[in-house]
């Protein structure tokens, strides 16, 4: 993609930031946060990005361009501080969604970032047409209301749009399953949910940057709605003994209801729409670790001869 005019909101998060710099060379890139962190801000603008501080819930957007060609719509309440409050969480996750797609209704493709938690719990991959079932109280349901918003407004202003329904994507930073190592190193138990199936779909940070920027050429009405996830599956405990192993760690496990169970998500539309992972979660935990540890000697992959 070069030469468009891009607005990305939430553009320091840790799917933003890297199509952040993929994208900010040869495009005309806007970041709209709250910056609530300034040094987030500077090195957005070290990248050359436009940086625009605006709080979805509450301020107007009148003196943001409405020229944008395109839109990738991340910034948002997430878990768990989504659950601090929820009255504000459903103003920026949903009334904010609305307000910032009615303003650029004149773009080529809108992509709203969801979340594969929006689901019901089911015992096969979940596809795009599955019942949603909210697991995490306001971020999920916040999600679903969203949707909603977006699909209506996109079919009454004939915007063309994407809505992603993001599974867990991981990189080289301390996000996402980085949390549940860390806790294994630390020697505590990291929690599983036993409910079957327990695998759940993760995608690596390059993947999921190609396939976003894919994303934001493949707008249409109505909205097309497709899982964002990686294409091999793998459970929590499984990928924890796997990084134990490559450590020299023992993980521990504690079985229990009190958190989440996994769903593994069904990647045959987004094959259609968006094209295919290349990096499989074993080559994606070794970059991972190699990436966090690069002092530390790895063990050889367990699963090799």
């Amino acid at each position: 993609m070069r030469d468009k005019k891009i607005l990305i909101t939430g553009p320091a998060g840790h799917l933003t930031i890297p199509i952040v710099r993929r994208l900010a060379a040869d495009n005309d890139v806007w970041g709209l946060a709250r910056f609530s962190n300034p040094e987030q801000r500077i090195m957005l603008e070290e990248l050359g990005v436009t940086c625009v501080k605006k709080d979805l819930a509450v301020d107007a957007l009148d003196d943001l361009p409405d020229d944008f060609d395109v839109v990738f719509h991340a910034g948002a309440m997430v878990a768990m501080d989504s659950e601090r409050d929820m009255a504000y969480t459903f103003q920026v996750n949903v009334q904010g969604t609305g307000k910032l797609l009615e303003h650029c209704r004149g773009v080529s493709t809108f992509v709203f970032c969801s979340t594969g938690g929006v689901y019901a719990h089911q015992t096969h991959p979940v596809c795009e047409t599955d019942d949603y079932g909210a697991s995490i109280p306001a971020y999920s349901m916040s999600k679903i209301a969203a949707e909603q918003l977006v699909t209506y407004l996109s079919n009454r202003h004939q915007i063309p749009t994407v809505i992603l329904r993001i599974g867990a994507v991981y990189g080289p930073d301390a996000t996402g399953p980085m949390v549940r190592i860390n806790r294994m190193i630390r020697g505590k138990e990291v929690w599983v949910n036993p409910a079957e199936p327990r695998k759940g779909s993760v995608m690596w940070v390059d993947d999921a940057v190609d396939l976003a920027i894919k994303a934001m050429e493949c707008g249409q009405v109505p909205p097309v709605v497709t899982n964002f996830c990686g294409d091999d599956p793998v459970s929590i405990d499984e990928y924890c003994t796997y990084a134990g192993h490559l450590l020299g760690i023992e993980p521990k496990f504690k079985w229990t209801d009190e958190t989440y169970p996994s769903n593994q998500m069904d990647t045959t539309k987004m094959h259609e729409v968006l094209g295919h992972p290349k990096v499989g979660w074993r080559e994606g935990f070794r970059r991972l670790l190699e990436a966090q540890f690069p002092d530390r000697a790895l063990q050889g992959d367990p699963t090799e001869p």
